[in-house]
């Protein structure tokens, strides 16, 4: 999908999940509804639907630039590591070119894949409920991205917005920009928030990162903002760059993984803790093709550790790898 005419409103796009439209044809593909508030919109009001030799030529197209673009990405956070070890890596995976495909075609028997090129943030909910195949966004995306997602591909290639990830269950969702706040968070009066799957974010995450995540693995190359990891019950959290106030506050269980060490620590962590070698090991070996600095961890280097929050009897951990 193209964009051809931008709404002048925000657009619902829940409807777009790559397994759904796989079995459209175009002009079913057109004529589905996209709701905004108020208003409304078909798909053929806003996209143009490209299948078959046209799809392919563009999805060419587009893999070449996107390979480009992380090349060059690659290359400037190589030099970046090197100067210092805040830097983040611009890839997490082979070539991004594997990523494309003609839109609602098939790479694979089972795995259904739609690309939507030029949107921005007025295009809300993308991959939300999303249960499998792979969807990948040339450009940024609003709020709700990969909303309670349970299984398949969601790439991003620009930036995300609010509550990314809120309640995500499953799958791998990918954003190479920064992100808004509420990553991997619960909504307002819920009680969990991702419950499952790998969020990576390539930039920056807003303020409450993770907040009341149970289950899965959410990291971050650049910096996370205000209550980071808070309220964390299980799961893995990796910040690359700096925290905002308040991280961990009211954390039960879970890992939150550092690489640079916050000034200061919370007071309500305590020092120290040993025979975690094995977890170590293995957590590491996990690590080893999710993005840069955390794919760069050694098993032989075992990390500082602090255990709380002691405030609320919470046996969390941070892992200070820096």
């Amino acid at each position: 999908m193209r964009v051809k005419n931008a709404p002048g409103f925000r657009v619902d796009a829940a409807a777009l999940r790559p397994a759904a439209l796989a079995a459209l044809s175009v002009a079913e593909i057109e004529r589905v509804v996209l709701p905004g508030g108020n208003e409304r919109c078909v798909v053929g009001d806003v996209f143009e639907v490209l299948r078959g030799e046209a799809a392919a030529k563009f999805a060419s197209a587009a893999s070449a630039a996107s390979a480009a673009s992380a090349a060059s990405a690659a290359s400037a956070a190589s030099a970046a590591s090197a100067a210092s070890a805040a830097s983040a890596g611009a890839a997490d995976s082979p070539a991004s070119a594997t990523h494309s495909a003609s839109a609602a075609s098939t790479t694979a028997p089972d795995l259904a894949t739609l690309i939507i090129d030029g949107a921005g943030r007025w295009l809300d909910r993308v991959g939300a409920e999303m249960d499998g195949g792979r969807l990948v966004i040339r450009g940024s995306a609003g709020d709700y991205s990969g909303f309670r997602m349970s299984g398949g591909v969601l790439q991003i290639d620009g930036d995300a917005g609010h509550f990314t990830g809120c309640e995500m269950r499953g799958g791998r969702l990918t954003v190479r920009g920064d992100s808004g706040d509420f990553v991997a968070g619960a909504l307002p009066g819920d009680m969990e928030g991702m419950t499952g799957g790998t969020l990576t974010i390539h930039g920056n995450a807003g303020a409450r990162l993770a907040d009341r995540m149970r289950r899965g693995l959410v990291l971050v190359g650049g910096n996370a903002g205000e209550f980071a990891a808070a309220r964390l019950v299980a799961g893995t959290v990796g910040v690359a760059g700096q925290l905002g106030a308040h991280y961990a506050y009211g954390m039960r269980r879970g890992t939150l993984l550092l690489a640079q060490r916050p000034a200061p620590l919370p007071p309500t962590f305590t020092g120290g803790g040993h025979g975690f070698d094995v977890f170590w090991s293995l957590l590491v070996r996990s690590l080893a093709a999710e993005i840069a600095p955390f794919s760069q961890w050694r098993a032989d280097r075992l990390p500082a550790r602090y255990t709380g929050d002691l405030a609320v009897g919470g046996c969390g951990e941070i892992l200070l790898a820096g």
